[in-house]
């Protein structure tokens, strides 16, 4: 019996080229629709400022999971905005390559415009005004209520630029029970401007010696001392209220929490070696603080100036660095914790 003939249809080596280049396609787009993201432009209310707070979102487009994402609250500089982290340090571009590549994973990540408020409390000094507290309440009491809705420690981080560095370091140890991790990315950090008996030592801000040599073989440093005049506006006050200026600084809160043994988040510092504002200075003071006392802290000082160049290659290990620190999250109410009700040792008082 002659077997049967199977009739096989004739197909072009075109058309299967064809074929192939549409399966492709098909995939790579399919690829990049999984992790494509947008920057949203919002406004939030803000009652401590008394107007709305100008926010550029970074967001997965994909629904938002039952817990909600983690989030990132990443801080400009002075003269900067909410759009700087976008428009010029790529931060769309660099989230979507970590993420798609698995490095870190998926989050929102919160750009607001704090002005040169320098990220105080200043209304009472006619200052910018209460960006402190808008910026550690107001803000995420809108954007977590949208994006992550069981947001806690566990899952909120933060980190800056220059001043944005100073206001990351600042919230983080104002309020270390609100943040899993911090990074500074050559942040505007200078130690207290001295003072003795209550009063004012002589200061001459960022004139002051900074180097001492004290033989032929021995340099030793001094006290990294803030600049004076218009650098800080009119933040603490003006004329610049040094002793303002102490109160709302990074190695005040920090002392007031190694006081009260409070769980400090995961620290990050990062500057660059030939930082024209020499803010390489303020990060190594905080790093020698620090493990002074025996505080964990990564340290990293890298090749550049304080420039847009040297921050979109430095963001990336601060990205990693935070997301290696994040957890689940949790279901806690966000807001623990409420400035009326605060549950560290967070309070500023001006010393008079």
């Amino acid at each position: 019996m002659p077997r049967p003939v199977v009739l096989v249809p004739l197909v072009s080596a075109r058309a299967l080229a064809c074929w192939f280049l549409a399966l492709v396609a098909g995939f790579l787009i399919g690829s990049v629709q999984a992790n494509a993201s947008t920057i949203e432009q919002i406004t939030v209310p803000s009652q401590a400022l008394g107007r709305p707070i100008a926010v550029s979102v970074y967001r997965p487009d994909e629904p938002i999971p039952k817990a909600g994402w983690p989030v990132l609250y990443l801080l400009h500089g002075l003269h900067g905005g909410n759009r700087d982290w976008a428009l010029q340090g790529s931060i769309k571009e660099t989230l979507d390559r970590l993420i798609e590549t698995g490095r870190i994973r998926r989050m929102v990540v919160v750009m607001p415009d704090a002005g040169n408020s320098w990220y105080v409390d200043s209304a009472e000094v006619n200052g910018p005004g209460n960006y402190e507290t808008a910026m550690l309440y107001d803000l995420p009491q809108a954007i977590e209520k949208r994006y992550s809705p069981h947001c806690g420690r566990g899952s909120r981080a933060i980190a800056g630029l220059s001043m944005g560095g100073f206001g990351a370091l600042r919230f983080a140890f104002k309020r270390p029970d609100r943040f899993v991790a911090v990074a500074s990315l050559s942040g505007a950090i200078w130690q207290n401007v001295p003072i003795s008996h209550g009063k004012l030592l002589p200061w001459t801000g960022a004139t002051s010696p900074y180097f001492q040599q004290l033989d032929a073989e021995t340099v030793v440093s001094g006290i990294d001392l803030p600049p004076d005049g218009a650098h800080f506006g009119s933040a603490f006050g003006l004329p610049f209220d040094a002793r303002r200026f102490n109160s709302a600084n990074v190695f005040t809160l920090l002392a007031r929490q190694l006081e009260a043994k409070a769980d400090l988040p995961a620290i990050y510092l990062t500057v660059g070696d030939h930082d024209s504002h020499n803010l390489w200075r303020g990060s190594i003071a905080l790093y020698e603080t620090l493990m002074a006392n025996q505080v964990k802290v990564e340290f990293r000082v890298t090749d550049g100036d304080h420039v847009w160049s040297l921050w979109r290659r430095t963001i990336e290990e601060a990205l990693t660095f935070i997301d290696s620190k994040f957890t689940l999250p949790e279901t806690a109410p966000a807001m623990a914790g409420a400035p009326d009700n605060p549950i560290f040792a967070g309070g500023e008082s001006v010393v008079k």
